[in-house]
C-alpha cells in the first residue's frame, strides 16, 4: 500500500489578495488629493486656489459614484473610501481654509465656528451612511457636505476677487460657517435630484437651460457657483416653510375625518372614505389615516381602513410604518391585525430600526414574541455581513 506524501505549505506560496476596482477609486483618490491640496494652499495663503480645489473635489466626488454604477464596480471598500475622502475634502478642508482666511484672529469664536462645521460634516456623513438603505432617494436629510463646502469655499472665492480680507468679514464668515455646519446635521430636506433619469428624453428647454448655466459659469465661475450654492443652501428651509403651510391646509381639509377617528365614529369614517382616499396624509409628519388610527388606538378604524385598501407599507417622514407606530405604543391588537393583513415585520425606519427593535427597546416582551412568530428580525440580523 502506497502512502501519498502530504504536501507541506511552501513559504513562498502566493497569497490571494482581494483587489479593488481601479477606475472609481482613482476618482475618489483625486477627490482626496483636491481636498488635501486645498489645505496646503490655505496654509500658503493661496485662498483662491484652495477654494477652486474644493469645487474640483465636488466634481470628482460626483463622478466616482456614477462611474462605479455605470461600470458595475460598486464595492463596500469604495463606499468607505469615498466617505473618508469626503470628510477631508468637504469637512476638514473647508473648515481649515475658512479658519486660515477669516477666523484665525477671532480667538475662541474662530476655532469653535470651524469645529462646528467640521463636526457637522462628520456627523452628516455618518448619518448618511447609516440611513443609506432606508432613506428616500429623492431627498437628502440635512445639507449635503459638498453643498456646505460650496457655501464656504464660494464665499472665499468671491470676496477674494474683490480683494476683501477675511478679517474684515470675520463675523459674517463665522455665521456662514456655523450655518453650514448646523444645517448639515438638521432634519431639513434638500432635493437630491436622484429621481432624474438621464437616459430618458427631456424637453428641449431643459437643454437650453443647461447650456445657459454652463455659459454663465464659464463667464463668471465664482459668482455663479456661489450663487447656486446659496440658493440650494436655503432651499431646504424654504421647502420646509412651504410644506408646513401645505400641511396646515391639509389638516384643515381633513379635520372632519380626523375627528371621526378620534371620536370613534366608524359610521362617519366609512361615509367620508367614499370621497377620501384611504392612503390620504392628514397629519403632520406625513402621518396617514391608518397611522392616525393607530395613534388614537382605534382598532375598528384600523380594521375599516385595512378593508378599504390602506397601504400597510406607507411611511411617515421618519420612515415609520403603521406597524412600527403600533409597536412603539404597545398596541398589541393593532399589531396582530396589521401582521395578519400582510404588514412587513422587517420594515426599517430612517434610523434603521425595525418594529422588533422598537418593541425590545420599550421592554414589550409579548409584542416581541408576536413579531418573532411572524418572522421579524432585528436591525443587526438584517445588516449585511462583510464578505
Amino acid at each position: 500500500m502506497s502512502i501519498t506524501p502530504r504536501r507541506l505549505p511552501r513559504p513562498f506560496d502566493p497569497i490571494r489578495k482581494r483587489g479593488i476596482y481601479l477606475l472609481p477609486n482613482l476618482f475618489t483618490t483625486l477627490n482626496l488629493f483636491a481636498g488635501f491640496y486645498a489645505i496646503v494652499q490655505a496654509m500658503n495663503h493661496e485662498f483662491e486656489k484652495a477654494a477652486i480645489a474644493i469645487f474640483v473635489a465636488m466634481v470628482l466626488d460626483s463622478l466616482d459614484g456614477r462611474i462605479a454604477r455605470l461600470t458595475r464596480t460598486q464595492s463596500a471598500f469604495g463606499a468607505e473610501y469615498d466617505s473618508l475622502s469626503d470628510m477631508v475634502s468637504f469637512g476638514a478642508a473647508p473648515a481649515l481654509v475658512m479658519y486660515e482666511w477669516a477666523l484665525r484672529d477671532s480667538g475662541r469664536l474662530g476655532w469653535i465656528a470651524a469645529f462646528v462645521y467640521c463636526a457637522g460634516a462628520a456627523l452628516r456623513l455618518a448619518r448618511f451612511n447609516t440611513q443609506l438603505a432606508v432613506a428616500d432617494k429623492r431627498w437628502f436629510t440635512g445639507l449635503p457636505s459638498p453643498a456646505a463646502a460650496a457655501l464656504v469655499a464660494g464665499m472665499i472665492w468671491v470676496l477674494n476677487d474683490y480683494q476683501v480680507r477675511g478679517f474684515d468679514v470675520k463675523w459674517f464668515a463665522a455665521a456662514l460657517t456655523v450655518y453650514a455646519g448646523i444645517t448639515m446635521i438638521s432634519s431639513v430636506k434638500f432635493y437630491s435630484g436622484k429621481d432624474i433619469n438621464l437616459r430618458r428624453a427631456v424637453p428641449f428647454w431643459v437643454t437650453i437651460v443647461i447650456l445657459l448655466a454652463l455659459l454663465l459659469i464659464s463667464i463668471d465661475p465664482s459668482h455663479v457657483l456661489w450663487g447656486i450654492a446659496l440658493a440650494y443652501g436655503v432651499s431646504g428651509y424654504v421647502g420646509w416653510v412651504v410644506q408646513r403651510w401645505r400641511t396646515e391646509a391639509t389638516e384643515k381639509k381633513h379635520e372632519n375625518i380626523r375627528d371621526a377617528i378620534e371620536e370613534g365614529d366608524i359610521t362617519g369614517l366609512a361615509r367620508m372614505l367614499a370621497v377620501t382616499p384611504p392612503n390620504a396624509v392628514i397629519a403632520r409628519g406625513g402621518r396617514s389615516l391608518l397611522m392616525v388610527a393607530v395613534e388614537e388606538t382605534n382598532l375598528p378604524a384600523i380594521e375599516l381602513l385595512v378593508q378599504r385598501g390602506a397601504a400597510l407599507d406607507q411611511r411617515d417622514e421618519k420612515g415609520h410604518t403603521a406597524l412600527a407606530l403600533a409597536a412603539e405604543m404597545g398596541f398589541q391588537e393593532a399589531i396582530e391585525m396589521l401582521l395578519g393583513a400582510g404588514a412587513d415585520p422587517n420594515a426599517q425606519d430612517l434610523a434603521g430600526m425595525t418594529p422588533l427593535d422598537i418593541a425590545e427597546e420599550h421592554g414589550a416582551h409579548d409584542i416581541s414574541s408576536l413579531l418573532l412568530r411572524h418572522g421579524a428580525k432585528s436591525s443587526k440580523e438584517l445588516a449585511p455581513t462583510e464578505p
